[in-house]
């Protein structure tokens, strides 16, 4: 009797045993779940708005520089026609009957050789005299425009700028005053208005999420024309008044926008919730979490703001729980296969698993971060190529006006010649007319090659690395930049050294190198306050390239007499990005960009301070050999 109660108690106490073994196997389970989950959630969110951050500040870059260009494009317009002798005699009356067409058809050519939107003249009392709209039912002659602050800003002999919905046509945009001065007095104001539809319409096709906002918190240009003339906090009265007054935005009522703060991002920035803008139903109270980057546009005195919809990570967040969620069910169900081989005294064959389990998960993860690292590297690779290649176009486009110069001259003189060629052959005279037939056959193996070169230069390089001369890239260069040179009155002090030098690299890439150089050289010579000679039979810049071997290294440098490097900036001047010229005027990729290609080839491009003022860039490479040299070793 003793051996069948002994034998039931034992099975009690092992189902018991069982129960309690499977209890704690899963609530271990939904512990580190939810640990897990916590741990997912914070790094994934950090990860997330590092990102945005990252994504945040290249957008703020690219828009901020894009709504300046738009500003700096018409800003000379209304000093032309500021300066203009036909306008002073308008505004003192002293023109000659029919003095308002003469002026009006000069703003209109102006107006649409620039592509602006209006160009117009006003009196010292705000009343507009000539317009290039002067033809069309909405023409703002005779309109008084006295009332708005660009108007009161020039006559007070400041340059004005101001955001505003036109009164006329009931069209935003931009406008930019001068005043017209004479004899020290102002007597009148030229005013240029530019339409910034075009960067709204780019945003929204884009799927951007972009407000630029007035000194006074206005939005005035967005993605999504919902959030126009909106205010970002609520205005007092007063600053309402005033809008109203100057007929800033119209009729357009300025309302707050529906926001809300919410807590900051990790790395300072706000978040807010705006509701959703519909038709104004009491139904519609959808809202969307923005991450906000703000950029100040001092030059024009705006505020940039790009938003970062946080959507993608409040659904990440919930791809993170899922997860953390099917791994706590995982671990719940391996912890009852472990309480059972426990039970069965399988305790070695389950390490021997567990082992072998965690060495491939480590192989695939080792697998996977080789892989991704891989990836990332021919990313890397692709973007620097991109960035040479967008540098490059941005070269070819700076020096087009000076390019297309080059080549419509000898066009024109081919046209001269072949008109009169056809009437040399009519008289009979055919000796001139094949004399005509050779200099017309010259000009166009001129062009030929102009174009040609550029084709050459401008396609994007495959990276091949042969035997490049060096004389011949620095001629290609300079044949580059022939008008640009020529414009600049500079004296240029190069020859070809007697014996060829060679270097091995990728010839394209090696002339993007020098045309940055010999660019720069140029930008800094007309900079620089040179003194003037008009007796002198030499320009006062000089442009000197040497290119010499030196413990065999291929050394070429470029000097220039310019306006020098500010010691403080000469550390900097290969940082992406820094650039000493004006707003507008460059990224400061060039030498940057130039350092990567110098490196990438073995060698390095290095700036210094030239004695007696100027800069010294030497570009070093190491020296291939002769061809005569190889031939003779194989």
């Amino acid at each position: 009797m003793q051996q069948p109660i002994l034998r039931s108690r034992t099975t009690a106490l092992l189902q018991g045993g069982r129960v309690n073994l499977n209890t704690l196997s899963i609530a271990l389970a939904v512990v580190v779940g939810l640990a897990l989950s916590a741990l997912l959630l914070q790094l994934s969110q950090k990860e997330h708005f590092a990102n945005l951050e990252r994504v945040g500040n290249e957008r703020l870059d690219l828009y901020a520089s894009t709504v300046q260009a738009a500003h700096k494009r018409f800003d000379y317009l209304p000093f032309i026609v500021a300066g203009d002798q036909q306008v002073h005699q308008l505004l003192q009356g002293q023109g000659v009957p029919g003095a308002n067409d003469n002026v009006n058809r000069k703003l209109e050519a102006w107006q649409q050789q620039a592509r602006a939107t209006d160009l117009y003249l006003m009196n010292s009392r705000g009343k507009v005299v000539a317009s290039s709209n002067w033809q069309l039912p909405h023409s703002f002659i005779g309109q008084d425009y006295h009332f708005r602050p660009y108007f009161r800003d020039a006559m007070q002999g400041k340059q004005g700028q101001f955001f505003a919905v036109g009164v006329t046509t009931g069209r935003p945009g931009l406008f930019l005053s001068r005043p017209v001065i004479v004899n020290d007095q102002v007597i009148g104001v030229a005013v240029i208005k530019i339409d910034m539809a075009e960067l709204e319409q780019d945003w929204a096709s884009g799927g951007e999420n972009i407000w630029v906002a007035d000194q006074d918190g206005v939005i005035f240009l967005a993605s999504d024309v919902r959030w126009r003339y909106k205010s970002l906090t609520k205005l007092p009265a007063s600053t309402l008044n005033r809008l109203k007054a100057e007929q800033k935005y119209s009729d357009n009522e300025v309302v707050p926008l529906p926001l809300s703060a919410r807590k900051d991002s990790p790395q300072g920035r706000p978040i807010i919730e705006l509701q959703q803008l519909g038709d104004g139903s009491a139904n519609k109270t959808k809202s969307t979490r923005y991450l906000i980057h703000h950029r100040q546009i001092e030059s024009l005195g705006w505020s940039l703001y790009y938003l970062s919809d946080l959507q993608p990570l409040s659904d990440s967040n919930k791809h993170v729980i899922l997860i953390a969620g099917l791994v706590a069910a995982l671990m719940a169900a391996l912890g009852l296969v472990v309480a059972n081989r426990l039970r069965h005294q399988q305790q070695l064959e389950q390490r021997v698993a567990s082992r072998t389990q965690e060495l491939n998960q480590s192989n695939r993860q080792l697998l996977q971060e080789i892989n991704e690292r891989t990836k990332a590297e021919e990313e890397l690779r692709q973007t620097h190529e991109g960035l040479i290649q967008a540098e490059k176009l941005a070269a070819i486009g700076q020096l087009s006006a000076g390019l297309v110069h080059e080549i419509s001259q000898p066009l024109s003189a081919m046209q001269t010649f072949i008109a009169s060629t056809r009437l040399l052959v009519e008289r009979g005279q055919t000796d001139t007319a094949l004399e005509n037939i050779n200099d017309i056959n010259s000009m166009s193996r001129r062009v030929s090659a102009i174009v040609s070169h550029l084709k050459t230069f401008a396609s994007k390089s495959r990276d091949n690395r042969v035997r490049v001369e060096l004389s011949q890239v620095v001629d290609n260069a300079l044949l580059i930049l022939n008008s640009r040179r020529s414009k600049s009155q500079v004296k240029l002090n190069w020859s070809a050294p007697a014996k060829p030098i060679y270097v091995k690299a990728d010839e394209i890439k090696l002339e993007q190198v020098l045309v940055n150089l010999i660019r720069n050289a140029l930008d800094a010579i007309d900079s620089a306050d040179l003194p003037v000679d008009n007796e002198a039979t030499d320009p006062a810049g000089l442009l000197q390239i040497e290119l010499v071997i030196e413990e065999g290294k291929a050394n070429l440098y470029i000097k220039d007499n310019g306006a020098g490097i500010d010691p403080e900036d000469l550390p900097k001047v290969f940082d992406p990005f820094f650039t000493t010229k004006d707003t507008g005027e460059g990224l400061g990729l060039g030498l940057s960009v130039s350092q990567g290609i110098a490196r990438d080839f073995g060698g390095d491009l290095l700036a210094s301070d030239r004695p007696g003022g100027g800069t010294i860039f030497k570009l070093s490479l190491n020296a291939a050999q002769q061809p005569e040299d190889t031939d003779a070793t194989q």
